[in-house]
This record gives C-alpha cells, structure tokens and sequence, in this order.
C-alpha cells in the first residue's frame, strides 16, 4: 500500500502556530506510543496531561489527510497537539509504525485456545472492546464479519476525502467576490485535482477519484454566486461530470455509485440552471444499473422547487422509461406537456410502436415536431419523415405546409441536383394542401418568396415556372 507523502507545512496547515509548537515537544518526548496502520487508518495512544493515554487516529488517503480524531476535549478549531505529534511520528518515524496486517495474519494460525487468551487479555486491559466483541457474538455472520467492518471504514474514508477535498477547494476559491483572472487562477488549480483524480482512477483508487470530482463539482457549484458567472465554471463542471461517468461506467453495480445518487440530485435543486443539464446527464448515467425508485419519489416530491423544471422533467421521463413504467411516462409526459421529450426518449429506446402511439395522441408545435424530424435517430423508422407528415396533413395541415417548407429549405442547402427531385415532391405535397385548405393566393405568395430567396438557383427557378407550380388548378 503507497502512503501519501506528507510534509510538516501541510500538518501546521491543520493547527494553529501554539498547538504545532506543542505537538512538536510532544513528539519529540515520545508520547507517542504504539502506532499502528490498519489499512488506510493510522493510530497510536499519547501520553498526555491525563493519566489515561489519549486515543490519536488519523484517516490517510492515497493524496494526503481526510480526517483526524482524538479522545482528548480539544475543541478549539484545527488539529489537537497529540493529532499533530501522531503526524510528526508518520513524517519524521514511519519505520516505526507497524503494521496490524501481518499480526492478523499471525493471528489467524494461532489454535482457537490461544485466540481466547488474547481476547480475554485485550479485554481485561481495554473494557470499551467489550460491545464491540458482542455485537459480533451476538448473531453478526462469518461473512459479515469478514466484510461489513472493511466497507464500512473504506465508505467513512472516501466521505471524510469528500470533506478534507471540499475544505481544500474553499481555500483555493478563498473567502471574497472572485475577478475573471482571479478565476482563472483557480480554475487552473482546480483542474490539477481533476487530473490527479484522473490518476487514482488508474491506478484502481477509483472510491477516492469519484469522492475528489464530487468535491469539485460541489463546490464549483456552491461558491459559483462568488464568481462573475461566466460560462467558465460551467465547463469545468461538465469536464467533472464526464470523468466521474466514465468511472462509473468502469463499476457497473458498485454500492458505491448509489451513495451519490441523492446528493447529486440535491445539488441539482440548489444549482444554477448552467450546471443542471451536467448533473442531469450523469445521474442518467448512474441509474442505468441501479435501484432508482426512490430517486424517482425524491423528483416528484421537489419538481416545484426547481430552477430547471423542464430538464428535471425530462430525467424523471428517462428513469420511468428505463424501468419499463410506460404508462407513467405517458401520464408525466400529459401532465408536464413534455411530450417532444417523450417521443425522442423512446427514439433513443427504438420502441416504434410507442413513438407512433406518442405522436397519434399528443399534438406539437411544429418547433417540436421539427426537432423530432431533425433527430437522427429518427431515420432509424423507415420511411419516418414520409409518414410523421402524412400523420400531421389528417390532423393539422397548416403545420404540415409549415413543415413543408422547412424541408425544401432544407435540402436547398445541398448542392446535388439530384435533390431537386426531392424539392419538387415536397413542393408538389405543399401544393395539395394549399388548395385543400383554398389558400390559393398564399401558395403564389410563398412560390414568390423562394423565388427571391433562391434567385440564383437556375434549376429550382425552372421548376418553380413550370405549368405543375404556376396553375394551382393542376392537381
């Protein structure tokens, strides 16, 4: 296991000037007495102004200090000068810190009398282990034993990273209104940690990496209000969202992973709407594989209190379509007049036979309905574009005309020949609902407009003089 490196500077970074001079002479006395590493956790016992040694330990990660404890009254902000004599050992003595693992491995060979007698013994000299040996006695499994203990420290040292990481980026914003090149500065440094994050993830410290993007992401949230509020801390945002899914992605079922479900959706309420759709798309990523009923009541309760409501929305559509809840997708979809999202929703899913339930029942703008044509999932449907139209001219044939329009437009963009003959159907279909409706003098109206618009276009000028366009009596 790779310690951090720590230094001196970074231990009086955690006190003050007083408690750093005291913690100095209390290492330097030897009150530190068996030091232990158990894991990432590093413990030992300081003999101090009590007659009882204090209980010292400190939570290490991979990049530094996550959390310090001592059972002494201390409260008076920052480290306790026996945390600081514990962390002047690990600088200064780490060869004389053992190790708990290889005693454990002693241990596990030993015949059970003999684990007995060193029960008892710890038991007579420390009586505080003795809840401890009983709730394990008391019906906790061998395989729990085995491994509720390790997942619980491993999920109390990555929050208290998430905690020593968000103190660390605060400094960074520091305590006032930030400039642009103030900003700048930070941005810079923030994005260090992003790449160290990136590092831990390739180097399997992948709890550590997701608990060092959230911070960041937290906080670039949190302190965007002491920012000019560019686009800048936005874009980091999305940068950390990235990396944080494609670890993720890399875990599939990890436990871990659900523990920042709910934050994530919390700071998706409090954000501004620059930052949501980042959020948005990453807790779309978590839910693939996990249980996301209750992220789903937990929407439904707060949509009221959203900045971004539309995009809150269209996350609970995702979650209710991957869980197969068609019909609460149809109701929120109702409800919420979201129904664009819906149907491009279930374009992603390739589900045919909703997408023209969807659009059968649900009546669209034609900025929707274009939005919808426009999506190159879409093209997946054969023949898509000819019946979403035909679907549209029984129902609303001036958006038909209008979407029309919008496709002459369209393919006049390309520069092939060949493409006038799909002009000219489109035209052609135009035409019919032109008469249909009896808009006689709005179809020479709009054969006038892209006659001037596409005044250079020799061959669509041809087309447009020709008897099939100018007499609106031909069929």
């Amino acid at each position: 296991m790779q310690y951090p490196n720590i230094t001196e500077d970074q231990i009086q970074e955690r006190c003050t000037k007083a408690v750093f001079s005291r913690g100095e002479g209390y290492f330097y006395d030897e009150a530190i007495e068996n030091a232990i590493f158990h894991d990432w956790t590093l413990s030992a016992t300081c003999q101090g102004s009590e007659f009882t040694p204090y209980r010292v330990s400190v939570e290490l990660t991979p990049t530094g200090i996550a959390d310090a404890e001592c059972s002494c009254p201390y409260d008076w902000g920052g480290d306790c000068k026996h945390i600081v004599a514990l962390l002047l050992t690990y600088v200064h003595e780490i060869d004389e810190i053992h190790s708990v693992e290889p005693v454990l491995t002693a241990i596990a060979e030993k015949p059970r009398a003999t684990l007995l007698h060193i029960i008892s013994e710890l038991l007579k000299r420390e009586p505080a282990l003795v809840p401890i040996v009983k709730t394990y006695t008391d019906g906790v499994t061998e395989s729990q034993f085995r491994e509720t203990p390790t997942a619980s420290a491993s999920t109390a040292v990555v929050s208290a990273t998430t905690t020593a990481y968000r103190e660390q980026i605060d400094r960074l914003f520091g305590d006032g209104f930030l400039e642009q090149h103030q900003l700048h500065k930070v941005i810079e440094q923030l994005t260090e940690l992003g790449k160290h994050a990136e590092s831990l993830a390739q180097a399997g410290a992948t709890e550590f990496a997701l608990s060092i993007l959230y911070a960041l992401i937290h906080q670039s949230i949190v302190r965007y209000e002491d920012t000019l509020q560019s686009a800048e801390l936005p874009r980091f945002v999305r940068t950390c969202t990235t990396q944080f899914g494609q670890i993720a992605d890399t875990l599939q079922e990890s436990t871990a992973l659900c523990e920042y479900h709910q934050p994530l959706l919390e700071l998706s309420f409090e954000a501004e709407a620059a930052f949501t759709p980042h959020l948005i798309h990453l807790l779309k990523q978590l839910s693939v594989t996990q249980d996301i009923t209750d992220l789903q009541t937990a929407i439904e309760q707060r949509l009221d209190e959203s900045r971004d409501r539309q995009t809150h929305v269209q996350l609970l559509l995702y979650l209710h379509l991957n869980n197969e809840q068609i019909a609460a997708a149809f109701r929120l979809a109702r409800r919420e007049e979201a129904a664009a999202a819906f149907i491009n929703f279930l374009l992603e899913r390739q589900d045919e036979d909703t997408v023209w339930e969807a659009l059968e029942e649900f009546s669209l703008t034609i900025e929707e309905y274009w939005d919808i044509l426009k999506n190159p999932l879409a093209n997946r449907i054969p023949n898509f574009t000819k019946q979403i139209l035909t679907l549209v001219e029984g129902h609303r044939p001036e958006t038909a005309i209008m979407l029309y329009q919008g496709l002459i437009e369209q393919v006049l963009t390309s520069r092939k020949r060949t493409d006038y003959k799909t002009v000219q159907h489109y035209l052609t279909e135009a035409q019919k609902l032109y008469q249909h409706l009896d808009q006689d003098s709005e179809w020479k109206a709009y054969l006038k407009v892209l006659r001037e618009r596409h005044r250079r276009k020799r061959v669509l000028l041809e087309m447009l003089e020709s008897p099939l366009f100018t007499n609106p009596s031909m069929p």
